[in-house]
């Protein structure tokens, strides 16, 4: 079975599973109060800006609330896509988090870009590096999947995350929870809540999440001395929250928000899976690897306020107006050869330096026919980012290295094409034999010549590459042994005499001898940007029948960016006078450009009963055009900028209450995305080395999702959400990390599944109030989907393997619900998947690494509440 015909059947099923149930009459509401467990509890959300019930919102919306938190122990946005179809969200490096959606997901190294789809925390946009928040005391977290342009704005071409803290409340409570596990898993937790006064309310949250690494780290450079040494995956996090709120009078209220968060903890994972790597990098999942990276780090400090108004002019109008500030300073830096090999030595550091305004004001209508949203936002956004390229200078001279193979390799053409009269298959057929072609010729050479040279460091080596290049009888004689053959002897006993002659003939002061071992290259890319955007919506609810509403929106959004690139030359020039960059040319430049979209949705619900509605949208997303961090304008006739996304999606959706047990949500949806920015490793004609770039993709995306939760009896609860999935991808011309061009094409991926159970069981027992979760998932490898297989991920077979974790909770309080006591497992069948693999010196320096998710964990919940 193909997989549109997998997608079609697999809608087509659970519609006809779905339709004859229709016309059951059980209001939502019903469910909510009468239902003996929280697990059927009708949500409302705010996912279209005005207070609905979940049920009759006419969007594709997953929550997850306070109660699922709590059992699944969750404490950032990874620990919660198992519970949402559709969506992941990668945090294997914290401060370059990102969304996935649908499949769908953003380059995040470039501070010039933006992600395709948006998060926001308590009603403010979080940009970048600020996406990957710590968060404790949470009310629940909203998905909206599908573009969300018109009430969210640019940037939610695939949709929005939105996390909602607790708000303060006049009630006096709080509580204190401790968490133990394995890997010396320490999480501390603490909220408490106040009545200041009659009128003003505190809420204080406060999280630390510490935890070791699951790889020990058996790297100890000299370089390294007196600093931390990280064991890979090692965590250590802190957030605190103070709110307040209050109201002016009966009609007006405020609420006033600070948070602050710390993170320090080891860099992102580097398992070398290359020869060069710790063992020969034959296991990714080894208990030992090193990473030798210099004062490795991951860091971020950062700090936000929020400020929001409510007011009600009257029964029907109301108004919101909510500004939020907030700053961050990341650095990162990290192995990107996951070896300990001195030649091979390599690592990158994004520094950043950034802040962010975002302020909205939105106006509500609550009519008897029409709901009216309408309103606009300001973000004005100041972004300045430090990218540090490190390598020893033995690794330099492994780079020299390879481009002086190149020079000799296209010396030996220059001089064959010579001898034939030119370059032609025939002429060398004639004289090195039938078959044998012009390329194949000069390698043959090449390799009598005992090239390719490995490193020029090695004597013997460098001896016969002299030789080759026709210096060693001018070395010879300048050393005063003229007439006598240049040997490796020779080489040890000058030092850096015959690399300082070869630097000063072929003018390459990148060219030098041993001498300079163990020091450091650092090569950097300062960026700058100012960005500011605005946007102004209007989204109108029109309640044309009893049943038969249709909503129609409009946001007109305009970006404008202006960027800089200022690339000085390498640090080393301060030892060995001309050098010059092998990885990014010197430059100072800028660019700008402004980017506006007007975008929209059509949505027409009808509601068979007070239980059930179905609805067909059509909406369109956009995502500001931006730069390339790494890739700067050096061309004054270029505006130097990646085009915008435009997405445009087709849904068609259903929501449910069956017989006040049964909940179901299911959409069926096609999705249109046009310059899906994405980021690879590229080595392009004038590039040096391979580095990462931006490229513009043509996606369409066909999928079925379905959520369930089925309320067997008064104490057992069971759920799933799935979703299968087909995708076309349309790739331009690109130069791969070797520098060779992949021509534009096509492909189209069969239907990946995904799905999670999801099992709760509240027992009558003697000993207290007792609930056991228990979660499933499934997710089918999509790493076939690369524009690009590189041979070394075909050589882990673990990259490709599906994703399948089993986790479980146990709890017991007493009557009170004042004490709590839980144990709980995760990946309980101790299954372990290679995340991801790659590396910026992956092609170049033969140094893939991986990184790798944490194997069986057991650990142990106690919490007070007052």
């Amino acid at each position: 079975m193909n997989g549109s015909t997998s997608y079609t059947l697999s809608g087509l099923l659970l519609l006809s599973i779905l339709s004859p149930h229709i016309g059951v009459a059980q209001t939502s509401e019903s469910i909510a109060s009468e239902s003996p467990h929280e697990g059927l509890e009708i949500i409302e959300v705010t996912a279209q800006k005005r207070v609905q019930s979940v049920m009759t919102v006419p969007i594709t919306v997953g929550t997850v609330t306070a109660d699922t938190l709590e059992a699944s122990s969750s404490i950032l946005l990874s620990d919660i896509e198992k519970f949402i179809p559709g969506f992941e969200f990668d945090d294997s490096n914290m401060t370059q988090a990102g969304i996935t959606m649908r499949g769908i997901s953003s380059p995040n190294i470039s501070v010039g870009g933006d992600p395709s789809s948006a998060l926001f925390y308590d009603d403010i946009y979080m940009p970048r590096a600020a996406q990957n928040v710590l968060f404790s005391d949470i009310e629940r977290i909203e998905v909206l999947k599908g573009p969300q342009g018109t009430l969210f704005g640019r940037n939610a071409a695939l949709g929005v995350v939105h996390i909602i803290p607790k708000a303060p409340v006049s009630d006096t409570e709080g509580f204190l929870k401790v968490t133990l596990g394995t890997d010396y898993l320490f999480r501390l937790e603490g909220m408490a809540n106040v009545a200041l006064s009659e009128h003003v309310n505190m809420r204080v949250n406060a999280l630390s999440n510490q935890q070791d690494g699951i790889v020990k780290n058996n790297a100890r450079p000299t370089w390294n001395d007196g600093a931390k040494v990280w064991d890979l995956g090692a965590r250590d996090h802190q957030a605190l929250r103070v709110a307040f709120a209050g109201e002016v009078n009966s009609d007006t209220q405020w609420q006033l928000s600070v948070d602050i968060e710390d993170l320090e903890q080891a860099p992102p994972m580097a398992v070398g899976t290359s020869e060069f790597a710790y063992n020969g990098g034959i296991d990714p999942f080894a208990d030992y690897a090193e990473n030798d990276v210099r004062e490795g780090v991951e860091s971020r400090e950062m700090v936000g306020v929020i400020a929001k108004l409510t007011h009600d002019f009257s029964e029907v109008w109301a108004a919101k107006w909510v500004v939020g500030y907030r700053e961050w300073e990341t650095v990162n830096r990290e192995d990107e050869d996951g070896t300990a090999n001195l030649s091979r030595y390599f690592d990158t550091s994004n520094n950043e330096d950034s802040d962010i305004t975002y302020t909205e004001l939105q106006f509500n209508y609550t009519g008897e026919r029409l709901n009216l949203v309408f309103g606009g936002s300001y973000t004005s956004e100041n972004v300045s980012q430090q990218t540090e390229l490190n390598m020893t200078t033995d690794t330099v001279a492994r780079l020299v290295t390879q481009n002086l193979n190149g020079q000799i390799q296209a010396n030996i053409a220059d001089e064959l094409a010579a001898q034939l009269g030119g370059r032609s298959d025939a002429a060398a057929a004639a004289v090195f034999g039938d078959g044998v072609t012009f390329d194949q010729a000069v390698a043959m050479q090449f390799s009598q010549m005992g090239l390719p040279l490995d490193h020029i460091w090695q004597p013997e080596q460098w001896a016969g590459a002299l030789t080759a290049l026709g210096f060693a009888n001018d070395i010879m004689a300048g050393i005063g042994f003229p007439g006598l053959p240049l040997t490796a002897d020779v080489v040890t006993a000058t030092g850096d005499i015959t690399y300082d002659i070869v630097a000063q003939a072929l003018q390459e002061p990148a060219i030098f001898g041993p001498s300079y071992s163990g020091q450091f290259w650092q090569e950097n890319v300062f960026n700058t940007g100012d960005f500011t955007n605005w946007g102004v919506y209007v989204d109108a609810e029109w309640q044309l029948t009893d049943k038969w509403t249709v909503i129609t929106g409009l946001r007109y959004s305009k970006d404008d960016k202006s960027f800089t690139w200022r690339i000085p030359p390498t640090t080393f020039r301060a030892q060995r006078e001309g050098v010059t960059n092998l990885l990014f040319p010197e430059v100072q430049t800028q660019a700008q450009n402004t980017w506006s979209k007007t975008t929209g949705r059509l949505v027409s619900r009808y509601q068979f009963s007070a239980d059930h509605m179905v609805f067909a949208s059509y909406s369109t997303g956009y995502k500001a055009g931006g730069f390339d961090s790494l890739v700067p304008v050096t061309d004054s006739s270029s505006l130097g900028a990646f085009e915008p996304e435009d997405a445009k999606n087709i849904e068609l959706g259903y929501k449910g209450v069956f017989n006040r047990t049964l909940i179901a949500n299911m959409s069926l949806y096609r999705t249109e995305l046009d310059n899906f920015q994405i980021s690879i490793e590229s080595k392009g004609p004038q590039n040096a080395q391979a580095i990462p770039t931006i490229i513009n993709e043509n996606r369409e995306i066909k999928g079925v999702e379905l959520d369930l939760r089925w309320q067997i009896n008064d104490s057992l609860v069971a759920g799933i959400v799935t979703e299968i999935r087909e995708t076309e991808i349309e790739t331009p011309n690109f130069y791969n990390a070797l520098g060779e061009l992949i021509p534009a094409r096509t492909r189209d991926f069969d239907a990946a599944t995904n799905y999670t159970f999801t099992l709760d069981w509240m027992p009558d027992t003697r000993l207290g109030l007792m609930t056991v979760h228990l979660d499933y998932e499934f997710v089918e490898n999509i790493q076939d989907q690369a524009p690009d297989i590189e041979a070394f991920k075909l050589a882990v077979p673990a990259y490709f393997d599906d994703r399948q974790l089993l986790n479980g909770r146990i709890a017991l309080s007493d009557d009170t619900e004042t004490w709590h006591i839980a144990l709980w497992i995760k990946n309980a069948l101790d299954e372990r998947y290679v995340e991801s693999l790659g590396g910026r010196t992956a092609q170049t320096l033969g140094t893939p690494f991986a990184k790798i998710n944490r194997g069986r964990e057991l650990g142990v919940d106690v919490k007070y509440t007052f």
